[in-house]
């Protein structure tokens, strides 16, 4: 029998055999093809995928582990310029904020706003989960949609993609906006378009048909496909054969049951007419009485001054906090006003979340009026020039922080 082991042989014993893991599970990152970081964020669990790309649960290395959320498209995806140009110009409330813009050898990375339903609540799942939503919920929900896509039109854009997989829900179930690569900029109301894009149970009978058409009237009808499904439960034209959806939507009207109020079928008569002209503008659906509770807030936010940038409180906080960081403010500021979405920009916008949320409880259930604060700040954030005077940048040029004015 062996003679006992001193304790100064079983340490040494213990340290050999934390050598050797340390050692295994290095050898295993390096022959995984699972990726562990990107850039200066750590991923976490993958809570979605599709044609797209996958879409990622990730943490921000630098600020404690301030949550995003990761999104992977292929460099050779011909929307994403488009969609990055657009997308890190929208500044509200329902809207996911773009953070950041991450170049690899084959794929680029959009660091996204994160939701705490993300992924799980999509309104598409949060529907099949609970069916049809009591109206007051759905006017809730709707009336902050309608908002987003109003300031989204405010900025002579179309979304061109509203679906019910496209609207995140937070624990609060508040409205975030999501996705706009098929988002587009627009010259005035006489201007039309003609590339067909979305989902074809949310298509206006106009792009089913090829014609040329208004992109703020296509918005419109998803809008009204969207109130419907919140009401039903389900989509008023959804069919397995899309031809058999097409047909349905060029001919028939929506059927309703007891549970639609009778100023929801109303509106969404109009939001679903088959003629554009008819449907309404989103100034028009916000004065529905449909949506009277909620629509004065929405309007609210809508007209938020755009204060100076960096003189918010939240602004001042976070960049003194930086700054105790040993990081260049002046960069983070010119990195900021020129919308690189760079390093900087990540790193100023994750922890200036982390401030505001540190000063409301994240059990403390706030109206939206209380992200009023938060969107000032934001707006001072991210301070633009007329949009018109922008070129579309390159993906590279959102990387290397090289997107200015023409």
């Amino acid at each position: 029998m062996p003679p006992p082991r001193t304790r100064a042989e079983v340490q040494a014993q213990k340290q050999k055999e934390k050598l050797a893991q340390s050692y295994h599970d290095l050898l295993e990152e390096f022959s995984s093809k699972d990726l562990r970081s990107v850039g200066n964020y750590t991923l976490g669990r993958l809570i979605g995928k599709g044609s797209f790309g996958k879409v990622y649960l990730a943490s921000h290395k630098l600020t404690n582990g301030s949550k995003v959320v990761l999104k992977s498209s292929s460099r050779e995806d011909t929307n994403l310029p488009r969609e990055i140009h657009h997308h890190r110009q929208f500044l509200h409330p329902h809207i996911a904020r773009l953070y950041e813009v991450l170049v690899t050898e084959k794929l680029v990375w959009l660091v996204l706003e994160y939701c705490p339903g993300m992924g799980r609540d999509e309104l598409y799942n949060y529907l099949l989960r609970h069916g049809p939503l009591p109206v007051d919920k759905v006017k809730r929900i709707f009336t902050q949609l309608v908002g987003a896509v109003a300031y989204v039109h405010s900025k002579s854009c179309v979304h061109r993609d509203l679906k019910l997989e496209n609207i995140l829900l937070d624990k609060h179930e508040n409205v975030k906006l999501c996705d706009f690569g098929f988002t587009r900029e627009y010259e005035g109301k006489a201007s039309y378009l003609q590339t067909f894009c979305g989902t074809i149970c949310y298509s206006a009978p106009e792009m089913l048909k090829g014609e040329k058409y208004a992109g703020e009237k296509v918005d419109v009808w998803s809008l009204g496909i969207i109130l419907y499904a919140l009401l039903a439960g389900e989509l008023p034209f959804d069919e397995d054969d899309d031809q058999v959806t097409k047909t349905r939507i060029l001919t028939e009207d929506p059927a309703y049951n007891d549970r639609f109020p009778d100023d929801a079928k109303t509106l969404i008569n109009l939001l679903l007419s088959k003629r554009p002209l008819i449907r309404p503008s989103l100034d028009e659906i916000l004065a529905h009485p449909f949506l009277a509770e909620h629509a004065p807030e929405q309007l609210a936010i809508l007209k938020i001054p755009r204060p100076a940038p960096f003189t918010t409180p939240l602004e001042k906080t976070t960049l003194q906090r930086m700054k105790s960081a040993g990081v260049n403010i002046d960069e983070v500021v010119d990195s900021v006003l020129a919308q690189r979405c760079d390093p900087l920009a990540g790193c100023l916008l994750c922890l200036s979340c982390l401030v505001y949320q540190s000063q409301f409880p994240s059990n403390l259930q706030l109206p939206a009026t209380h992200l009023h604060p938060l969107t000032k700040t934001l707006f001072g954030l991210l301070v633009l020039p007329d949009t018109a005077h922008y070129r579309l940048p390159k993906i590279e040029d959102a990387q290397a922080g090289q997107v200015h004015c023409m």
